[in-house]
């Protein structure tokens, strides 16, 4: 991700930071004449592609028709929990019916839901007084949400017990007696140097392209990967403030904690205090049976001890501290949600058996940075060609000569236009709609095994609707014979991916459980009318770029099931405001999709089933 505050002054203006725009900002201005648009990227389609009728072959237009309206900005980036992933959700399960699939969700629909929302300090039920003066919430003071790595209780309920000074947060040097702080709210004044967060260290400053190492192609990642881990690592900054444990007070009995460091926090920091973070529902409170924290203000430390911090010492008793906050889960305004279609098989005995094909439908929302398109484009043409997986650095002089070249072509084709939506066409709307595709063409068939189609939740939020599904299933998942998971199916062009081309596809994981599922898979490809080239250089235990374990086929290794993950590769838009549906290559998406449905339809028809071989020690868990 881009942060244009850091960037040399040649790149700062490819890229302007603003507040986050609606799905109207990536349309010209309405006040202007808006001139034809001259394509300015080779890989580059229309701007818009009017809908059509959809056919039962898998087809380059079809998946046009569907991207096109699947990435949409009025798609607002499709996040989990929010308005456009809904939306997404509700267009597959329309078309799962629309074809004539049988729902295979909850309580005989098509969705699953999963126990997905905030958790969070309600600012309304907040309150922190000192003696019987109320504070300010942000202003004068902010909970402090629990991690693993603070200690700290989400809940407090104080009344009035006397406030204690216990030093600097981290000076373990210092001792509390329990005579002292047992029963006692504990206040701490922040380590110098802190900042925002207690702890939380600003970014690394940018550097040259120059030296960064070349990432682009298994081989150079694994070649950088190297040189990174034989190079010494800095020791890490000594730990400070709120953000790390201090175990002192608790040890010492106090029953809240106070850090005086509230001054020292970035707005943002300080306005998120009360936002909470999304997640799947909690199994149980985190540190629930540890003392609340909060950060305050020097302001209000002072009022707390009625003179300066300067001139308090450990064990300096101030006044009495009410206080009620309470961190809870509640689920999302909008559902999070599985979508589960089933065919039934053809064959008495094998239709209780299940050949599996996923995608993922979320993708990562509205970006708070604004960016110039074309620019940004221009800048990962040249510097990050595979866009989020590579560094952002300073071009160089001669970089900085070609980007500024795409941008004049850019500019004589049409206007600036500004871009906050992360539409997420390749990522992975593209492989949800050769999911569609595939739903489609199968409705018309009879395999002999049940077909599932999974369209998952919440994968850039951790893999979370793919595990939900295996931990949860709405058929037996000893019952899935195998598994399919697409993600990124629509780039694969030569100029941006090492070992691309118009049938190329990255293969990872079909033999990991079974040799058997992967020797039916080059089977398929040898006899087929559209061979594909297989590109099997990132499935290997290096794991570059921790490939293997960034998607949905995780969790089916999990459970035992032979899985293979197919991409076409990452390209310059991975995880840009840029990944939008002109860019995709239709056809081989299309391709990829013919080559996935044969595959399929070959374990799904075969008499038995691919045969676990176990799993290879030599391949990484994914700590899972």
């Amino acid at each position: 991700m881009f942060r244009p505050a850091r960037l040399a002054a040649t790149a700062m203006a490819l890229l302007t930071g603003a507040s986050v725009a609606l799905s109207a900002q990536n349309r010209p201005n309405a006040t202007k004449v808006a001139r034809p648009e001259r394509p300015v990227w080779p890989d580059e389609g229309p701007r818009t592609w009017a809908p059509r009728p959809t056919v039962s072959a898998i087809t380059a237009n079809d998946l046009r028709t569907r991207l096109y309206q699947f990435a949409d900005d009025s798609m607002q980036g499709r996040r989990i929990g929010e308005k456009g992933n809904f939306k997404g959700t509700e267009y597959i399960a329309s078309e799962f019916k629309r074809v004539g699939l049988k729902p295979a969700g909850d309580s005989g629909t098509y969705f699953q839901t999963l126990p997905f929302g905030p958790t969070q300090f309600d600012s309304s039920a907040s309150a922190l007084r000192v003696g019987g003066a109320a504070l300010a919430p942000k202003r004068d003071w902010i909970p402090t949400a629990p991690t693993a790595q603070n200690g700290f209780g989400g809940k407090a309920e104080l009344n009035g017990v006397p406030a204690v000074f216990a030093g600097t947060w981290g000076d373990t040097a210092v001792m509390l007696d329990p005579e002292t702080f047992k029963g006692k709210v504990a206040v701490f004044l922040a380590a110098p140097g802190a900042g925002a967060s207690g702890g939380v260290r600003g970014p690394v400053s940018f550097v040259s392209c120059a030296d960064v190492p070349n990432k682009f192609g298994v081989n150079a990642i694994l070649a950088a990967d190297k040189v990174a881990a034989s190079t010494p690592a800095r020791a890490a900054a000594p730990a400070a403030a709120a953000g790390a444990r201090d175990t002192r007070a608790r040890r010492a009995g106090a029953v809240a904690v106070l850090v005086i460091g509230l001054d020292d926090m970035t707005p943002a920091t300080v306005n998120a205090a009360f936002e909470g973070r999304n997640g799947m529902r909690p199994t149980a409170a985190v540190n629930a049976d540890a003392p609340a924290g909060a950060t305050i203000s020097r302001k209000t430390a002072e009022q707390l001890f009625g003179k300066p911090i300067s001139e308090i010492t450990v064990g300096t008793v101030g006044q009495p501290i009410t206080a009620s906050w309470n961190q809870t889960w509640r689920p999302a305004a909008y559902a999070a949600r599985n979508v589960i279609a089933v065919l039934p098989g053809s064959d008495p005995t094998l239709k209780e058996e299940y050949v599996l094909v996923g995608a993922h439908n979320d993708h990562v929302g509205i970006n708070t940075t604004v960016v110039d398109h074309d620019s940004l484009r221009a800048m990962n043409f040249v510097t990050r060609r595979q866009g989020a997986n590579d560094p952002t650095c300073i071009p160089t002089a001669e970089q900085q000569v070609k980007i500024n070249a795409l941008i004049a072509k850019a500019r004589a084709a049409r206007p600036a236009r500004k871009d906050s939506i992360m539409n997420g066409a390749d990522d992975d709307g593209s492989g949800s709609m050769v999911l569609l595709e595939l739903a489609e063409k199968f409705a018309k068939e009879k395999p002999a095994r049940s077909v599932i189609f999974v369209s998952h939740q919440g994968e850039e939020g951790g893999l979370l609707g793919s595990r939900w599904f295996v931990d949860n299933p709405t058929i037996p998942i000893e019952k899935v014979v195998a598994a399919h998971n697409m993600d990124m199916v629509g780039k694969g062009r030569v100029d941006q991916v090492k070992f691309g081309g118009p049938n190329s596809v990255q293969m990872l994981g079909a033999r990991r459980l079974s040799r058997d599922f992967g020797d039916i898979i080059d089977s398929v490809n040898a006899n087929s009318p559209e061979p594909m080239a297989i590109d099997k250089s990132w499935d290997i235990p290096a794991n570059p770029l921790n490939r293997f374990c960034r998607s949905d086929q995780v969790n089916y290794v999990r459970k035992n099931i032979p899985v293979v993950y197919m991409s076409l590769g990452y390209g310059p838009d991975y995880h840009m405001q840029s990944d939008e549906a002109r860019y995709i290559d239709y056809d081989h998406a299309a391709r990829l999709g013919r080559f996935v449905h044969d595959v399929m339809t070959a374990v799904a028809n075969r008499k038995e089933k691919p045969e676990i071989g176990g799993a290879d020690p030599t391949y990484p868990s994914c700590n899972r």
